[in-house]
């Protein structure tokens, strides 16, 4: 076999272990959630893990707990070992990414000051608030 041909037989084979590796990583935070979620929350978790992954160099993989849509936004909260976060996701054409991340959760002025209406974003911190207490009352 020449150079070249080993050379991109090399690059593919690292290619596809990026994107096994990264399926398995998906498949591991989607599998900490505490219900089955529909479609959405699923493209809401995969797009949150993605913007860790690429953020933190692979440092951090978080698991999706719990996300609260309202319109095309929506905030998912998060564990990775011992840190908690929120990221607020939303719908651009019909996919969903991260526009904010934090280890920390959001207030309602914080998402008005990145560009959310002041209704959405109280509805947003009712919702995911709302979520984080029937899994308390609930465990």
């Amino acid at each position: 076999m020449g150079d070249a041909q080993a050379n991109t037989s090399a690059i593919g084979k690292q290619a596809g272990m990026r994107a096994l590796l990264l399926a398995l990583l998906l498949a591991l935070a989607l599998a900490g959630r505490a219900r089955a979620a529909p479609a959405t929350d699923d493209q809401i978790a995969k797009a949150v893990v993605r913007y860790a992954i690429d953020a933190q160099h692979h440092q951090l993989i978080p698991a999706v707990d719990h996300v609260a849509v309202v319109g095309n936004y929506a905030i998912a909260d998060w564990s990775s070992g011992t840190i908690n976060g929120e990221s607020l996701v939303e719908r651009v054409h019909g996919s969903w990414r991260v526009i904010l991340a934090g280890a920390v959760a959001f207030g309602a002025r914080e998402l008005v000051h990145d560009g959310i209406s002041a209704a959405t974003a109280k509805a947003l911190i009712a919702k995911i608030a709302a979520l984080e207490r029937s899994e308390t009352e609930a465990g």
